[in-house]
């Protein structure tokens, strides 16, 4: 398992689709460079869902 990541930490949300091709539902992830480039750290059903964790993520006093 990989530390905490030093700060200041980057994130970024991303959406993806996901299911079958007649059925698609858009999730979210929060994608950081730590530990290795483009790591997923959360999927969200949101977008608001994937900005509070990346507001998380990227604050120290909310840690």
């Amino acid at each position: 398992m990989p530390g905490k990541p030093p700060y200041p930490r980057h994130a970024s949300v991303v959406p993806v689709n996901k299911g079958a091709p007649d059925n698609t539902v858009i999730w979210y992830e929060l994608r950081a460079d730590h530990p290795k480039p483009d790591s997923l750290i959360s999927e969200h059903e949101t977008e608001q869902e994937a900005l509070d964790a990346k507001a998380r993520y990227e604050d120290r006093s909310k840690e």
